[in-house]
């Protein structure tokens, strides 16, 4: 493999070259490289298919993921440092580090797969009607900034299974000892969690969509020193601090309908940058407080074509500019899992254990992240030709067909014995033809 690709590509896979044996890290190079270089689905049949220099049998690969000793935790801190180092500053947005994080269904039928049962499915799609029977994932990712390409950027880091009511397998236990079932919640604080502490517990702020918007997300959060910046339904509520000429036993001041606050204060013009764009919103501002939130929120409701956007901020520091543009980079996850499902086979696991299928998704964020890398990295335009016009530089298909081209271009100029499991003209045809296929 290592006469094939280029040497900015086995780099970062050396990177992660501790965490293996010899035998497995061959497996897990040659599983990252085929999640680009394979069509189709990203089935562990096809990937062994692909990697024609690794000469063993498909059921070595299913071990690789269900049996071999690695750890895809050690894989994330190694995976959080190479990111930290090559995109530094570009982690930083408005002075903090940016999560994200959001839920994505994944349609399953086995019966034996952990977690397996039917969910209420939000998405709209009415092919898929109103339910779907499979998984129910968390996903977490940081978002950094490209100045090379002026855009937000999603690198998805960590992923967990929700646990159902129907069929569960996890379970909290409290102090005392006793054990409920784990919600929705129990699955994704942690995630988030791990991330504030491989970033050494720096300032960090979480984006979220109006579902997150809810005290038992939220409050964990702001006990850790997390942020939260997130949108809130149109029929949220807040309320001031009570006045002095409330009872002295009130609680709570005026209560507002937050979406009729862009009518009943006084508007202002605010300059945002959003999905590459500078444009100019009517928006107001209000700290309020919101239904069993622990600390004030700053409000700000944005004048939207058909009806008012309410964003919120537990970080009371930023702008409304700001607010409004660190919930326009929340939009970046959505084309993150868009990308994870079509070029890195991330709902395409067809494995029964949950270690094997943890391990499965885990390595489509990993190949998501390094071959983003590599597509920021300045070495990669020795072997990779610029994007046609009409095409982002972002393209993982672009990518594909680059490094597909390298790879033939490296067998066809092959000289015998460089390039292991290519004898003789027959095998290099076929190894071509696995590649092209």
């Amino acid at each position: 493999m290592a006469t094939l690709v280029p040497e900015i590509l086995l780099a970062y896979l050396s990177l992660f070259r501790p965490h293996f044996t010899k035998p497995s890290f061959t497996f897990f190079s040659s599983y990252i490289l085929s999640l680009l270089l394979s069509g189709g689905r990203k089935t562990m049949s096809r990937v062994a298919h692909t990697c024609f220099w690794v000469d063993r049998h498909l059921a070595s690969w299913e071990r690789f993921l269900s049996q071999n000793r690695w750890d895809t935790t050690a894989l994330f801190g190694t995976l959080l440092d190479t990111l930290h180092a090559k995109l530094a500053d570009s982690l930083k947005i408005h002075g903090a580090y940016l999560a994200v994080v959001d839920t994505l269904l994944i349609a399953k039928n086995g019966h034996k797969m952990p977690g397996v049962q039917f969910w209420k499915d939000h998405s709209g799609n009415a092919d898929r009607g109103e339910h779907l029977r499979g998984h129910h994932w968390a996903i977490l990712g940081l978002i950094a900034f490209s100045q090379q390409w002026g855009r937000f950027l999603c690198l998805p880091l960590l992923m967990q299974l929700i646990s159902g009511q129907l069929n569960p397998f996890m379970f909290a236990v409290d102090p005392q000892g006793v054990a409920t079932l784990a919600t929705i919640w129990d699955s994704i604080l942690p995630l988030i969690f791990q991330l504030h502490l491989y970033l050494n517990q720096a300032a960090l702020r979480v984006v979220v969509d109006a579902y997150f918007a809810k005290a038992p997300f939220i409050n964990p959060l702001l006990r850790k020193g997390i942020h939260v910046v997130g949108r809130l339904r149109k029929d949220s509520v807040g309320w001031d601090d009570p006045t002095p000429e409330q009872r002295s036993d009130a609680k709570r001041g005026r209560k507002w309908k937050l979406a009729q606050l862009l009518t009943a204060l006084p508007a202002r013009l605010v300059l945002v940058h959003l999905y590459g764009k500078v444009i100019t919103v009517r928006a107001v501002c209000r700290v309020v407080w919101l239904r069993e939130v622990s600390q004030k929120v700053k409000v700000v409701v944005v004048e939207g074509l058909e009806e008012p956007i309410i964003l919120f901020s537990t970080d009371l520091t930023l702008s409304m500019a700001q607010i409004i543009e660190i919930f326009g980079a929340r939009f970046t996850i959505e084309l993150a899992i868009r990308d994870l499902k079509g070029h890195f086979g991330l709902a395409d696991y067809q494995c029964y254990l949950a270690a094997a299928i943890h391990r499965f998704v885990h390595l489509a964020c990993l190949a998501f992240c390094l071959y983003r890398l590599l597509q920021l990295d300045k070495a990669t335009a020795d072997w990779l030709p610029p994007a046609p016009k009409g095409v982002s530089p972002a393209s993982f298909a672009h990518l594909r067909q680059g490094l597909r081209r390298y790879l033939l271009g490296r067998i066809l100029s092959a000289k015998s014995g460089e390039i292991p499991n290519l004898e003789d003209t027959q095998s290099e045809l076929e190894a071509i033809l696995r590649i092209a296929a």
